[in-house]
């Protein structure tokens, strides 16, 4: 039972759903099975099922009713259109996958958990870049102790992205809430420089409950400008009592898929006891733990209370931003 394949049902057929899904369900051949897909647009459904030998339902309904399906992907965008897919594919004794952002509020994804503990199915959310390596490097720098006990952590992004911050800034928010190992965090002040916003890029520094601060930034669209001569931005910043690590960006988008980079040990001074860090950047290790979660009732690689946490936190951006003042929070 452990080994055999999971069959699934795949809506949305865009970018996210060709791209990325179902390339790593081509890479995890001996785990899952797609036999079908749908989407709001017929044709793409149609394409994507020709593509890849697979039957196209005639509705996400016709898909999360098929008895053969046991997970359904919904990798929809915008966002709000995740909350529907999910519920309904539960609720009819399916798992499920969303992509990042888990939804388009933080009400949306309460349902959304809600509706996973009556079915006692498997709620995922696809927030892949938990598996960078530079998210990697510094999460080991700081659960290891290498760096001593954090006082600052700073999770920057400086690169050309495109359509609203929320799209990436979850990764950011999902990244941060990782590496503060638990702790809650109780104080939070934000800026955007769009009142809406709609676009642009935002500032965000969160204080947890035992003092750490955490800065998270998206920083504005360049074309190369925010690139130091002959160097990559640093990514992730960590002080501690013991050291100070500067760590590297070490992946372009394009390199998502079947590389694998090294996190090198520091030769001198106080972090020369890191190991080397490997991991691929093709997230494998989501659905190879989805895997086991839904087979062998191990714990899903994202779960869907930490999926909402991470909405939560955005909406409270938002609010700080909005309002132009800290929040005190119990997040």
């Amino acid at each position: 039972m452990s080994g055999e394949r999971v069959s699934v049902g795949l809506v949305g057929c865009g970018n996210a759903g060709r791209n990325i899904h179902m390339r790593l369900f081509c890479q995890h051949a001996d785990l899952y099975d797609v036999t079908c897909c749908a989407d709001a647009v017929p044709d793409a459904a149609k394409a994507l099922a020709a593509d890849f030998d697979i039957r196209a339902a005639a509705s996400v309904d016709d898909l999360i009713g098929d008895e053969d399906v046991e997970l359904v992907v919904a990798a929809t965008k915008p966002p709000a259109t995740h909350r529907d897919v999910a519920v309904a594919a539960l609720a009819a004794g399916k798992h499920v996958v969303v992509e990042k952002p888990m939804a388009g509020s933080d009400a949306e994804c309460a349902q959304m958990v809600a509706a996973a503990t009556a079915a006692d199915r498997v709620l995922a959310v696809h927030q892949n870049r938990r598996w960078d390596i530079d998210f990697l490097a510094a999460r080991h720098a700081i659960e290891s102790g290498a760096v001593g006990e954090p006082r600052l952590v700073r999770n920057e992004y400086t690169a050309s992205f495109e359509g609203s911050p929320y799209d990436w800034g979850i990764h950011l928010i999902d990244q941060t809430m990782c590496l503060s190992r638990g702790k809650r965090f109780v104080e939070l002040s934000a800026t955007f420089c769009q009142p809406d916003a709609s676009e642009g890029f935002f500032t965000c520094r969160l204080r947890t409950d035992d003092g750490v601060v955490h800065d998270l930034s998206m920083l504005p669209r360049v074309d190369g400008n925010a690139y130091l001569p002959g160097t990559l931005p640093v990514r992730f910043v960590v002080v501690g009592t013991a050291g100070v690590l500067y760590q590297q960006w070490c992946q372009r988008p394009a390199d998502a898929f079947g590389k694998t980079q090294t996190f090198a040990a520091a030769q001198d001074g106080g972090l020369g006891d890191l190991p080397q860090v490997s991991a691929g950047l093709a997230v494998p290790d989501f659905y190879e733990r989805l895997h086991k979660a839904i087979r062998e009732g191990a714990p899903p690689p994202v779960t869907g209370d930490e999926g909402q946490r991470a909405v939560r936190a955005w909406e409270l951006i938002c609010q700080s931003a909005r309002e132009g003042k800290a929040l005190e929070v119990g997040l």
